[in-house]
């Protein structure tokens, strides 16, 4: 039968989303875990707030049940070798304290508390035999603070999302599953990152940064440690980021994924081999053009994944995820990288996956443009089977627009993908406004996830447009690295191209009727946009930078990414600095602007946005300031409901003032 379309999408739906994420094949293959993240009403009047609860789905029946209950959020299941208990971490007894590390048997029953830990517990892994788990988390300080004061002494101190980490780092313990006193296995002024049991049992690996400068690289090593403690052993150094570590079902070798900073960020993050014992490392992926990252944007989406590499039956092949134009799939190599396939295709993103014990089963998360996350099952024979409908249940009965791709030639030859929706009541004939979406990052992607936000304009009646520019991930590491040292240039005509051939191409868009917006990177484009032409008649900046000058000093990763980004530091170039700075150019912006930033946004801080918002009141000219308290800066994807619903009304309300209302010529 038929959809029966009832709904429109509205900003409210996010109290609506049910949102499916982090799926985990039981040893046995017979059942799934996964997370289902809902919006629930919070203590104070007129909020909201998000619960997550692990659920169990049998693969062969699709009977679903839900596992565990109660207040709080349960997230990251985790099965025991034996397949007899999960694993699984929690706020549920004390949301200020942080995830704890709990323990639920399989069939049901009361959760067990294996932590108690000020700032809560990361990364959960059980040993091969289930005799015990290993966890991050930080040590507690050694004397406790008389003041609320803070004396800063390193350069890396805060954290968007995490705020001051000034005196946290983060450390590997080990406890016993009948829940003994965790031991403390690495300690030092550094932090640790993703580890992984050895098959045996006998070691652990992990990543760090040892070194005095841990601070000032992006540079991380490959280490593994005894179960016991004791000195590490750094089994490889790398050239740049490394993230992930998984050793081999004979524990002969680990995968993980690395870069080696060739291009800088630019540059693809391959799936890499290491010998366990003698340390050997090779890239098995360099010649395939990929790069292993999940970089395709979405709205809607739950908490969790799974990055890993993940090994296939008797170690043949290794699979992980990449993203490739606008998708993100499954794809495997063999462990002497000659045998490079992709596993899913189509035109969806897949967000995480995992294994039956003998590789013939795949379950995974998928995404597209007009459908909310679920979980689907890729069986031996090649078939796609979905097993969840949390997503689809909300939107196969809401009105919505299907992106259509296209592709142009850009001014200096390069293919650029993009894609536009038609409004929701289109009607042949009529013209529509339109509005540009510029994604973040800038090593991102727009592509086949779904977007609330765009959902909502086309109900609204408006086009959408959007494409991935020069910068963006999934396009190779030239593509990626065209902006470097250059910002706003190559991207800059990338955009303005892409407008002149919708304009051209698509006679249901109002050339007088364009409005553009974007976040982050998005957002600096938006900026950089509206300073330097005003063919857009509205726009909206959202977490934006204004100032490259400043962002070096306020910003998180303000001081790495100057170097790697712009070249060097502010007070060496500075004229470089300025010269990318929007604000150096805000007297020319002729569009009206509303800028929405969050408060305890660390990453782009509040203070690009009240600059650049100062100096355009100073002008006189037509502009808005949004501030949201208590967020920070992915306050669209997982920011307090209610404010990410009010967030959408502003959005709509600016647009159509200026581009339906006063202000536009129609």
């Amino acid at each position: 039968m038929p959809k029966r379309l009832t709904w429109k999408v509205k900003p409210e739906d996010i109290y609506e989303f049910k949102l499916v994420s982090d799926p985990q094949m039981s040893p046995d293959g017979k059942e799934i875990a996964f997370v289902v993240t809902e919006v629930k009403p919070a203590k104070e009047k007129g909020k909201k707030k998000y619960e997550s609860h692990i659920w169990l789905m049998n693969v062969e029946t699709k009977e679903a049940r839900q596992l565990t209950f109660g207040k709080g959020s349960d997230i990251n299941p985790r099965w025991s070798p034996d397949g007899k208990h999960l694993l699984f971490l929690s706020n549920r007894d004390n949301e200020k304290k942080g995830m704890q590390l709990y323990v639920i048997p399989r069939y049901g029953g009361e959760a067990r508390r294996m932590t108690d830990i000020e700032g809560g517990v990361s990364d959960p892994q059980w040993a091969p035999k289930g005799r015990r788990v290993l966890f991050l988390a930080s040590p507690p300080s050694k004397e406790k603070e008389k003041t609320d004061v803070k004396v800063i002494r390193r350069i890396f101190y805060k954290l968007d999302g995490a705020g001051f980490i000034h005196e946290k780092r983060r450390h590997l313990f080990v406890l016993t599953f009948e829940g003994a006193r965790p031991k403390q296995l690495t300690s030092g002024d550094f932090d640790v990152s993703d580890p992984a049991w050895s098959p045996d049992g006998t070691e652990i690996a992990f990543i760090a940064n040892m070194s005095e400068n841990t601070d000032y690289e992006v540079r991380k090593d490959l280490y593994v440690i005894s179960k016991m403690g004791g000195k590490p052993r750094k089994l490889y150094s790398g050239k740049g980021p490394l993230a992930n570590p998984t050793y081999s079902p004979d524990g002969k070798y680990i995968a993980f994924l690395g870069q080696d900073m060739e291009k800088g960020f630019a540059t693809n993050t391959n799936v890499w081999l290491i010998t366990s014992d003698t340390g050997r490392p090779r890239n098995l992926t360099k010649n395939y053009g990929i790069s292993a990252v999940s970089v395709v944007l979405g709205d809607a989406r739950g908490p969790g994944g799974n990055p890993y590499p993940i090994w296939g039956r008797a170690g043949k092949y290794i699979y992980f995820l990449a993203t490739k134009g606008g998708s993100t799939h499954i794809f495997r190599v063999d462990k002497k990288g000659k045998s490079f396939a992709q596993v899913t295709e189509g035109e969806f993103s897949v967000d995480s996956f995992s294994l039956s014990r003998r590789a013939s089963k795949i379950v995974y998360l998928r995404t597209s443009a007009v459908n909310l996350p679920d979980v689907y099952l890729l069986n031996d024979e090649g078939e796609d089977i979905q097993l969840t409908n949390f997503g689809t249940d909300l939107t196969d009965y809401r009105y919505l627009s299907k992106p259509e791709r296209f592709t142009f030639k850009a001014s200096d030859g390069k293919e650029i993908e993009g894609w536009i929706m038609k409004p929701v009541d289109f009607k042949k004939g009529e013209k529509y406004p339109a509005i540009l979406e510029i994604h973040g990052g800038p090593r991102a992607a727009y592509g086949y996830a779904f977007m609330h936000e765009f959902q909502l304009l086309a109900t609204r009646g408006y086009v959408v447009f959007y494409i991935n520019p020069r910068g963006s991930a999934g396009y190779g590491e030239d593509f990626a690295y065209a902006i470097v040292k250059n910002y706003g240039d190559r991207d800059y005509k990338d955009l303005m191209e892409a407008v002149e051939y919708v304009k051209t191409h698509f006679d249901f868009v109002d050339p007088d009727r364009l409005g553009v917006t974007g976040g982050s990177y998005g957002g600096y484009m938006t900026n950089w946009i509206v300073t330097h032409t005003d063919i857009f008649k509205a726009a909206v900046t959202q977490r934006s930078i204004s100032n490259f000058y400043s962002f070096f000093g306020t910003s998180d990763i303000g001081y790495i990414f100057g170097k790697e980004e712009l070249g060097g530091e502010p007070w060496k170039r500075p004229r470089a600095f300025l010269k990318k700075s929007p604000i150096s150019y805000v007297e020319n912006v002729k569009t009206p602007l509303l800028i929405i930033h969050s408060e305890n946004d660390y990453r782009c801080p509040m203070e690009q946005a009240e600059q650049f918002y100062v100096a355009l009141k100073y002008l006189k000219k037509e502009v808005e300031l949004v501030r949201f308290p208590d967020e920070g800066h992915n306050l669209s994807r997982n920011g307090q409901p209610h404010h990410r619903v009010e967030r959408l009304n502003h959005i709509l309300r600016w647009f159509d003032t200026y581009l339906k209302g006063k202000g536009s010529k129609k």
